[in-house]
């Protein structure tokens, strides 16, 4: 995926605990994808992993988010979940 220049932002939203089906605020990183599989695309990306939030973020910071190309690739494990962030 590529991501639109200075898209990266998070923002507070209510969402449905899967759970406890009560509403819960959670916070949510966004970035715009203008690029997915090679092909033009108009959407968005987001994640309430706070970890995947925290690398995006770091690289937002640094600018890499914008200028190449990132692969996230998503390992469900029981309760943990995990997100490996490739660069190429």
């Amino acid at each position: 995926m590529r991501f639109r220049l200075g898209s990266f932002h998070v923002e507070d939203v209510t969402i449905t605990d899967p759970k406890t089906k009560l509403p819960k605020r959670v916070r949510r990183a966004v970035v715009d994808v203008v690029e997915e599989d090679y092909r033009p695309v108009v959407k968005t990306f987001s994640t309430l992993a706070e970890k995947l939030a925290v690398q995006l973020a770091q690289l937002h910071d640094t600018g890499e988010l914008y200028r190449y190309r990132l692969g996230v690739t998503w390992h469900p494990q029981d309760l943990a979940t995990e997100y490996t962030v490739r660069i190429f």
